[in-house]
């Protein structure tokens, strides 16, 4: 035992000496330049830049797939924004929120302790809107507010909490009866904008800045850059980092996805180098690594419902139909005494949660007149499912994984 227990120190004492700074590698680090944005980055500033000197309100919603640096252009902005305003003497700030995982109450909460003014959250929405609302008649200052991911706003029953957020924010200039802010938004969904009510649309009148996708010579360009900064030289084979780069592209991954992997390269590294190989071991980690965290967000129907799949696939059931899942998702249920959701819920909700998160796929057909079933397909390797929900299970049981 002492002698693996020195390998596992000796194996990453080797990985400091290749990854010097892995700060360079992390999702909060913003670079003085963004590669292949300038015309992105230069539109938006433009925009800031008419607000800051001329008060001229442009509420924008720049939006494009995950991955492509729109958080970190606008966390560029802020900085930029909120330098140039204190070495004009200008009273304006930036101010930004991520609304990740944030109730439409939860980010004007975040906005207004930003603003220093003295809420809580036992106050109700229209508490804290309103006292955002008296301070800016108050003050002289303005601000651009930034607020990221409100595609991933959490949504409470019966409320629409874009659609509330975009009225409620870009009605401020009117409530306070001057110009005291432009809104930016940012998402991955721009069809999440275009949906708003008839009133928040036109209340916001948007410009949308769109973000493509970097191509892979591009991919492989940013990808150099940070190995650059964070490794120590000569360390990252060039291969493996093209390698990486072609797979963000097949893969349909995105930067954030290829920094951790190259976090993990070097505890995969041969004799001090990062090669094609270490790149597919730490893949395959990362992979892991992320099917753990997404299976581990599932309830307990949902994971039973997954594991049935998974033993079932891995015993070599060519077609899974909708009753031969449920009945094993039964017996699981009978085996473990929980009781099991109907039928009709369990394919049809509980089916359709599972593969929103990538985790199966579903399809409809007919059988005549006996009516219409699903075929069941597992996207991922049925063993590491089995094995890894398996032991989610047996803990949310308080089970040993052999008694499954």
């Amino acid at each position: 035992m002492s002698d693996k227990l020195k390998e596992i120190f000796t194996k990453r004492r080797t990985t400091t000496r290749i990854l010097l700074y892995p700060q360079y590698l992390s999702e909060g680090y913003i670079p003085e330049k963004l590669l292949f944005r300038d015309r992105e980055v230069e539109e938006i500033a433009g925009h800031a830049a008419d607000f800051l000197f001329s008060s001229i309100v442009k509420n924008l919603v720049i939006h494009g797939p995950p991955g492509v640096g729109k958080t970190v252009a606008v966390r560029m902005l802020e900085r930029t924004y909120n330098e140039v305003a204190l070495e004009n003497e200008i009273d304006s700030r930036a101010i930004y929120i991520s609304a990740k995982d944030l109730t439409y109450r939860r980010v004007l909460y975040e906005l207004a302790s930003q603003l220093g003014i003295n809420v809580n959250l036992g106050m109700s929405i229209a508490d804290i809107y309103d006292s955002t609302i008296m301070y800016m008649k108050e003050k002289e200052s303005k601000y651009l507010i930034i607020v990221d991911e409100i595609d991933k706003l959490r949504k409470r029953p019966g409320e629409e909490p874009v659609d509330n957020l975009v009225y409620s924010l870009s009605r401020i200039n009117e409530r306070v009866g001057k110009v005291v802010v432009s809104i930016f938004f940012v998402t991955n969904n721009a069809r999440i904008v275009e949906r708003l009510s008839a009133p928040s649309f036109s209340s916001l009148s948007p410009i949308f800045v769109y973000f493509r996708n970097y191509n892979t010579d591009e991919l492989y360009a940013i990808l150099k850059d940070r190995v650059e900064k964070a490794f120590a030289p000569g360390t990252v084979d060039d291969a493996a980092l093209r390698l990486l780069a072609a797979l963000i592209r097949r893969e349909s991954r995105d930067l954030r996805w290829a920094f951790l992997v190259l976090r993990e390269a070097p505890n995969e590294a041969e004799n001090g180098k990062i090669t094609e190989k270490s790149i597919w071991r730490a893949v395959e980690i990362i992979e892991r690594k992320v099917l753990n965290q997404v299976i581990n967000g599932l309830d307990i129907d949902a994971l039973l419902l997954l594991y049935a799949l998974a033993v079932l696939t891995e015993k070599g059931h060519a077609q899974i139909d909708s009753s031969t899942l449920y009945l094993k998702y039964k017996e699981l249920c009978d085996v473990l005494g929980w009781y099991p959701r109907t039928m009709k819920h369990t394919i049809n909700y509980i089916g359709a949660k599972l593969e929103a998160e990538g985790l199966i796929t579903r399809k409809a057909i007919s059988r005549g007149r006996y009516g219409r079933t699903h075929l069941f397909h597992l996207e991922e390797d049925p063993t590491t499912v089995k094995n890894i929900t398996k032991e989610i299970i047996a803990g949310r049981f308080n089970l040993s994984a052999t008694q499954l």
